[in-house]
């Protein structure tokens, strides 16, 4: 008897059992349609089922079936050291607020990014300079924290940007020393990496900073400052982060984006609090409900172009182009006659 037919005399929907075994809905519907999955995996399913581990393992189709034991074995064997984790609903891994953006603006994005669509060997990943400037600039923040003095901290910096004029960067740290730095105080964490599953999807939540008030802080470099309507508005890493410290703490924390803002006369600070409800931890659920639904069932997905970036600047333009047909920047253009 499989997945599917244990759980039904259980009495139990597939997001009930979800939630109890504490994975995701689409790790389970691939489960119940014969894919494999990990050990952990089908012990979480057992244990929510109620029933022995060697009830729930896949049958293998093969002219000599392997027994149950001989399954476990392989189970056993290609889990290696890696720590007792849900099978992830990505091939890349865990969501993650970035992950999930590139799902909503673009689904065709957001398979080609998490390896949903296999990407060509030989696919040069783009590097963009502003993101090598917010790294270099969130190095020296933690490393500062962390105990180091500015000349250390600068040096750590050099050693992990080999390459970049410090021109770009130095203007940046120079500014969070003098604008941020005290106001996070004594922090009650530092780059802490967490996880938190919400409606049954798995998301990895890296925090920058946790200030000694317990406000959960961000650091954006920017070369222009968002409107903070629409930031609070449609913000996933607010609603994340804030759910995984709970998750992970009991406690309900503040959310604040330090933004550092690049202009011609200088470097302005602007902090910009988001206000963090149960309410918006809800809609992002939903959003995931959403993306994971089509990462499960890939022949549904589609480039989608009418958004607010559009493709132009598209890593992937040319890969969609040669899956779907889309027109690509140098693609002849037919004229179309309209009566």
């Amino acid at each position: 008897m499989g997945i599917a037919e244990l759980r039904v005399q259980a009495q139990l929907s597939p997001k009930q059992l979800a939630q109890i075994a504490g994975i995701s809905r689409a790790t389970l519907q691939r489960l119940e349609q014969g894919h494999f999955g990990n050990l952990r995996t089908y012990e979480r399913i057992a244990y929510a089922l109620q029933t022995d581990l060697a009830n729930i393992l896949p049958e293998f189709k093969a002219p000599s079936r392997p027994t149950s034991e001989d399954l476990l074995k392989d189970l056993l064997a290609n889990s290696g050291s890696a720590a007792p984790e849900d099978m992830p609903e990505l091939p890349a891994g865990n969501w993650s607020p970035t992950r999930l953006t590139d799902w909503l603006l673009c689904p065709a994005k957001g398979a080609w990014s998490t390896g949903v669509f296999d990407v060509p060997s030989d696919f040069e990943w783009p590097t963009y300079e502003r993101a090598a400037v917010g790294k270099a600039v969130h190095k020296y923040a933690e490393s500062r924290l962390g105990g180091e003095d500015p000349n250390a901290a600068l040096l750590t910096v050099a050693d992990t940007t080999v390459g970049m004029d410090p021109e770009l960067w130095l203007p940046f740290v120079e500014a969070w020393d003098a604008s941020i730095h005290l106001t996070i105080g004594m922090p009650q964490t530092i780059e802490q990496r967490l996880e938190v599953v919400l409606g049954g999807h798995r998301i990895t939540a890296v925090i920058d900073v946790v200030d000694e008030n317990g406000t959960i802080r961000d650091l954006k470099t920017t070369q222009r400052l968002p409107n903070p309507i629409s930031t609070a508005r449609e913000s996933l890493q607010a609603p994340i982060y804030v759910a995984a410290w709970r998750e992970t703490t009991g406690e309900m924390a503040s959310f604040a984006l330090d933004y550092l803002a690049h202009h011609k006369s200088g470097i302005d600070y602007v902090q910009m609090p988001i206000s963090v409800t149960d309410t918006d931890i809800d809609r992002v659920t939903r959003q995931l409900d959403y993306a994971a639904d089509l990462a499960s069932r890939p022949e549904r997905i589609i480039p989608n172009p009418i958004n607010k970036y559009g493709c132009t600047s598209c890593a992937f333009l040319v890969l969609c182009h040669e899956k779907f047909g889309t027109l690509t920047l140098d693609a002849p253009r037919q004229t179309v006659a309209v009566s």
